[in-house]
């Protein structure tokens, strides 16, 4: 449960910092976004790639709680430019960037139970670090490499009226 309250406490702070960031002209909308959203999937990406080499739970959950607690906070940057982008259109192209998040959600339980499956084949302790470094740094690297590409190529300008 500590891992979702902490989803629920960190995307209202990721929303009314963002909204403080810009409504007091410290930051555009896109740097304000670029910022929130780099903060919020790097330090989750961190706590991904940490989490397998916790044994004991109470770091486990702590490592989770994190991880999703900024995955959370990044959603003020990289949820809400749907609507800095195309105000008129923010549903549709939510409903297009929403089915490739699922997509990926999909494949990478397969994945991931491919990967357990090749490691118990081979007789690797199934509690072991190394056995678990790939489930949990895969998508790591993906949070470090989305939010480079977000970092990139993302606008908080309108491409559509």
């Amino acid at each position: 449960m500590m891992p979702y309250l902490n989803m629920f406490i960190f995307s209202n702070i990721g929303g009314v910092l963002a909204d403080h960031l810009i409504t007091r002209n410290f930051l555009s909308v896109t740097k304000t976004r670029k910022l929130i959203n780099t903060v919020g999937f790097v330090i989750a990406a961190l706590a991904l790639m940490v989490l397998p080499s916790f044994r004991n739970s109470t770091w486990t959950v702590l490592c989770s709680s994190v991880s999703l607690g900024f995955l959370a906070l990044g959603r003020a940057g990289f949820v809400v430019n749907h609507m800095d982008i195309a105000p008129k259109y923010a549903g549709i192209v939510m409903g297009v960037s929403n089915t490739a998040g699922t997509l990926a959600g999909i494949v990478g339980v397969g994945f991931t139970g491919r990967i357990l499956e090749a490691a118990k084949t081979a007789n690797m302790d199934l509690s072991s670090f190394e056995c678990w470094k790939s489930v949990f740094f895969i998508p790591g690297y993906l949070c470090l490499f989305s939010s480079f590409i977000f970092l990139i190529f993302a606008t908080g300008e309108k491409f559509f009226e």
